[in-house]
């Protein structure tokens, strides 16, 4: 059988395997003796071995093998999980995600894993010959592709009767009951019916292969099964399957009328999709379309408004919420978890701390909560640096800690939570904080700003200079950090998502690093304003609150225009000057918007307010990516085309 099909499927499942080791993985090494830990590890070892060896990557599957075997012994108790057999099966880990991301590209994964191999067996002298304390699977005795491995395959998304040989002469009633221990009945009952379909065509199943999928049986399931070979042989190739504990095979002789025997007849295989994997391209595309019937809702509402039909009013409400209920879902399609980008920090966090010689122990928090598939992607390595930052710079060695009156463990925390419209992640430390006047000093002896701005700076304004670009506070380079670079790239990405970046920290306390970001980027709630005969749009995630403000109202403090708002002084921005648009000058009231910029809070001038609704974001795209000030543009129900405001850019020059 042709396994290329199934390529994606492996790479996903094999990765969702590895990630589970690595993670109990980091559990054993706490707790070597925690028996369940031990248990699961061998478990997704064992199927990542199976799966290999039924899709013919054989240098995985040796690797995989030995690393299973290792396993087993210190499940067995022959061998301790010390720091030493850890790291050598992280390294394991390493190159079998290596592998898959070969795969991934199309390639056969490859690799020399010689010298690994004789690292694993030289972790105990007898692990080299041993095999597993478990059945030993059918394809080890077998050429590889001779048949599916026995064990784990990946488990599919949209499991389906395969297409299998031409029907025979027999037909056979095939009751496979599963092993009461086993964790993945659906799995089990995919592969049976993968191996019987080499031999006979499966006509079909009980229960069905939806409920199957779903595991929704007992241990038994039935196969009807149509093939010209011996119930013997039908029988041992069901057996082929690990975890399967009894199959019992019975031909079915059917009579006609006059009672003699019917021949049966070859049925049109049908697939029973449930689900099915969806490329985040198509989704981008369909995302694009939704974004235009959002459009076109605000068009059809304006001639509406026009016309005044009241047969047309009526259709357009059914409309509307057909669209909005359309929007929904494909907004709920396209989010994930944040614990899809969460879970490979705590690997990171453990391999750079033994690298520092520091003990960390990491926490993470909210790993429920649901970020667009886009941004999750895009924050990724923001939130990746500033792990690194916290390991290097942040927490501080055992006996420093100890010499300040701190536990010699330190504690990382990685938070994420939803507030209202917005998502908060927030990464803290208990480390020794930033020292903000060093933070200033390093800024004003490479230039970036004057002593008499580092004099007039505050507490808050002197910590956020970190994300100045090339300013280091690191007194020596390593790989981890200290050249500069990283955190003005992180502010930059959170600010290009609409979101904003806060650092509150104490000196000797530690650092708490706040990431606000709205849940997706594609469709917004956006507040139109006038400026002149233009019309601008402002993320409404980006605004606080919005003020009637007199030319009166309007002071200048060393050159700046500001305004008091509740006592509050805010710099104030004429979007008039940038954009160089012609307004009435008799207009004594305006409207200031105030928006959030980073850390602090700016007034953006503008004739009037028209409305708050709902717009699609489109992105910029060549030349046009380069213009500040601007972070896209939507197409209102009229055709006209209205630049979407960037808060974090537009107030950087001043005019």
């Amino acid at each position: 059988m042709d396994m290329s099909a199934y390529r994606d499927m492996f790479v996903s499942e094999a990765r969702e395997h590895l990630q589970n080791l690595n993670s109990s993985l980091l559990a054993l090494e706490k707790c070597p003796t925690d028996a369940n830990v031990i248990q699961e590890i061998f478990r997704s070892a064992h199927t990542l071995k199976g799966m290999s060896a039924s899709m013919s990557f054989k240098e995985m599957e040796t690797l995989c093998h030995r690393t299973e075997n290792l396993f087993d012994r210190i499940r067995n108790g022959q061998l301790m999980a010390d720091s030493k057999v850890v790291t050598v099966l992280f390294k394991s880990l390493d190159t079998l995600e290596a592998m898959i991301d070969a795969i991934e590209t199309g390639d056969s994964g490859s690799l020399d894993v010689s010298a690994l191999v004789k690292e694993i067996e030289s972790m105990d002298v007898n692990s080299c010959d041993s095999e597993p304390a478990v059945t030993k699977p059918a394809h080890e005795a077998q050429p590889v592709n001779a048949a599916p491995a026995a064990g784990d395959t990946p488990e599919v998304q949209s499991m389906a009767i395969p297409a299998g040989a031409a029907a025979g002469s027999k037909e056979f009633e095939v009751v496979v009951t599963v092993e009461k221990s086993c964790e993945f009945k659906g799995i089990r009952a995919f592969l049976v019916i993968q191996q019987l379909s080499e031999i006979g065509k499966v006509t079909s199943t009980v229960p069905e292969i939806k409920d199957l999928e779903d595991e929704k049986f007992g241990q038994e399931f039935t196969v009807i099964l149509q093939s010209d070979k011996a119930a013997e042989d039908v029988q041992r190739k069901a057996r082929n399957v690990a975890e399967i504990s009894a199959v019992k095979v019975t031909e079915i002789i059917r009579k006609d009328a006059a009672g003699g025997p019917v021949k049966p007849t070859a049925k049109d295989g049908t697939k029973a999709i449930h689900s099915v994997r969806i490329d985040i391209d198509r989704l981008d595309i369909i995302m694009n379309l939704v974004g235009e019937l959002v459009i076109s809702r605000g068009r059809l509402f304006e001639i509406s408004g026009k016309q005044g039909i009241h047969e047309l009013n009526e259709t357009l409400g059914m409309v509307d919420r057909s669209i909005t209920d359309l929007q929904n879902e494909v907004m709920r399609i396209r989010m994930l978890p944040v614990d899809h980008v969460f879970n490979r920090f705590p690997r990171i966090v453990r391999d750079i701390s033994k690298k520092e010689g520091k003990e960390i122990e990491f926490t993470i928090e909210g790993q429920d909560t649901e970020l667009d598939r886009t941004v999750l992607d895009e924050i990724s390595d923001p939130l990746n640096h500033l792990i690194r930052n916290a390991v290097d710079h942040g927490v501080e060695k055992p006996e420093v800690r100890v010499a300040q009156g701190k536990p010699a463990v330190g504690h990382i925390q990685l938070i994420a939570r939803r507030e209202r419209s917005n998502v908060i992640i927030e990464i803290i430390d208990d480390g020794k904080g930033i020292d903000v006047d060093r933070v200033k000093k390093k800024a004003v002896d490479k230039g970036l700003i004057t002593q008499a701005q580092a004099d007039a700076m505050t507490e808050e304004e002197g910590v956020m200079l970190i994300f100045k670009p090339g300013l280091s506070t690191a007194d020596k380079i390593t790989e981890v950090s200290g050249r500069g670079v990283g955190m003005d790239i992180v502010k930059t990405k959170v600010e290009s998502l609409g979101g904003t970046v806060k650092i509150e920290t104490r000196p000797g306390k530690g650092t708490k690093t706040i990431l606000k970001l709205p849940p997706t980027i594609a469709i917004v709630q956006a507040l139109l304003v006038n400026v002149g005969s233009e019309k601008y749009a402002i993320s409404i995630t980006n605004v606080v609150e919005t003020e009637y403000v007199k030319n009166t109202d309007i002071k200048t403090i060393s050159g700046n225009e500001v305004i008091v708002i509740r006592d509050s002084i805010l710099p104030l921005y004429r979007l008039y000057r940038y954009f160089d648009v012609e307004v009435d000058p008799s207009i004594t009231r305006h409207t200031a918007v105030v928006v959030e910029k980073g850390e602090e809070k700016v007034a953006l001038l503008v004739d009037s307010i028209e409305s708050q609704q709902e717009i699609f974001v489109k992105p910029l795209g060549g030349l046009l990516q380069s213009i500040k000030g601007f972070e896209g543009v939507t197409i209102m129900g009229n055709g006209r085309v209205v630049p979407i405001l960037d808060v974090a850019t537009i107030t950087e020059v001043k005019k």
